[in-house]
């Protein structure tokens, strides 16, 4: 071979293989996972639909590679009068999840209206005690369909911890109530702190962690939990440090002793709402659950990443810019599939 056509063969190969090494996957491209796995979670409204419903939810995630499920066990829901409990919404839930092989992280929340939950029903109670009296229940209820346990969901905002001050302090309060009960019952399960929202300022991830530690949480937790959505403009342009919040919050818990707990990221995902409306189309919806999922299996300290959710809420084209509706990443309300079921499918 002649030195420049020699020349002109190792310049090509060299590209080729810059080019394999350094380009974006295609959405055809197995993606790549979190060692813990992932799943999937849904909302409090997957307990209200029919049997039938819920299989057709169950059976699509059974076709994917998931091995997690994260059930909202609502007790705004479940305790209806004082002492009076319906546990039949969640058992339906819990089995249908189980039945395919999926492991269960209990997400046990929220406060009846009569308890002091306000109109949302997700402001904490009075008293800790009477939230960890119900994790007790909850928890000898679903022992042999779980010993994973999140205690609440992202009391870093209002809407999910009501207007109360000193949000991290009350937190800790229900965390320190509801462990030890926890452990009685199952000394090898696993408590997983709250997943904390993507939010700036006073309650952003990083200080709510830094003032649970200075309230004295330390004990009372074995993993913690973030939910870093980087909608709209995915992983390069994380709004609300979403991204580098979470070495922020790895460093506080290893300042804190804390270097063996690890991190499990209990919601990712994103809504396909429509660009200029704080969402994305259904494509980048599906890239950014990609680029989430790989960017955590990178982290040599993360747990299983949950996707939210499985299916949109509406598919009303009056509602189409409503993003609250459209964070179903594997079917849209009318059971199509979309983008990401291609993706993530076996």
């Amino acid at each position: 071979m002649q030195r420049s056509s020699l020349r002109v063969f190792i310049v090509g190969v060299v590209s080729a293989i810059a080019l394999a090494l350094f380009s974006v996957p295609t959405a055809s491209a197995a993606p790549l996972v979190p060692a813990a796995g992932y799943g999937f979670t849904e909302g409090a409204l997957i307990t209200t639909l029919s049997q039938q419903d819920i299989d057709r939810e169950m059976n699509t995630v059974a076709q994917t590679n998931a091995s997690w499920f994260r059930v909202l066990i609502d007790r705004s829901t479940i305790e209806k009068s004082p002492g009076v409990y319906d546990w039949s919404g969640t058992d339906r839930v819990v089995n249908a999840a189980r039945s395919r092989g999926l492991r269960i992280i209990g997400l046990i929340a929220f406060t009846p209206f009569f308890q002091g939950g306000g109109i949302l029903r997700t402001a904490p109670p009075a008293r800790a005690t009477d939230f960890s009296d119900f994790v007790g229940k909850a928890v000898q209820r679903y022992r042999g369909s779980s010993n994973t346990w999140e205690i609440w969901n992202e009391p870093n905002l209002p809407a999910f911890f009501g207007l109360v001050p000193n949000k991290p302090q009350r937190y800790t309060e229900l965390l320190r109530a509801s462990y030890p009960v926890i452990k009685r019952i199952q000394p090898q399960s696993t408590v997983i702190a709250a997943g904390l929202s993507r939010i700036s300022g006073t309650d952003s991830p990083p200080q709510f962690i830094a003032d649970m530690y200075k309230a004295g949480a330390r004990p009372f937790f074995d993993a913690a939990a973030l939910h870093p959505y980087v909608f709209p403009n995915g992983i390069a342009n994380a709004p609300d440090n979403a991204i580098s919040d979470v070495a922020r919050v790895r460093a506080l818990m290893v300042a804190n002793g804390d270097a063996n707990k690890k991190i499990w990221f209990t919601e990712i995902g994103a809504p396909s709402n429509g660009p200029g409306r704080g969402g994305n189309t259904p494509e980048q919806q599906r890239d950014q659950i990609r680029d989430l999922l790989a960017f955590i299996a990178r982290l040599p300290y993360a747990g299983p990443a949950i996707i939210y959710s499985i299916r949109d809420f509406s598919s009303d084209p009056r509602t189409l810019g409503d993003r609250e509706t459209r964070f179903g990443a594997l079917l849209t309300q009318d059971y199509k599939l979309k983008p990401t079921y291609f993706l993530l499918k076996k």
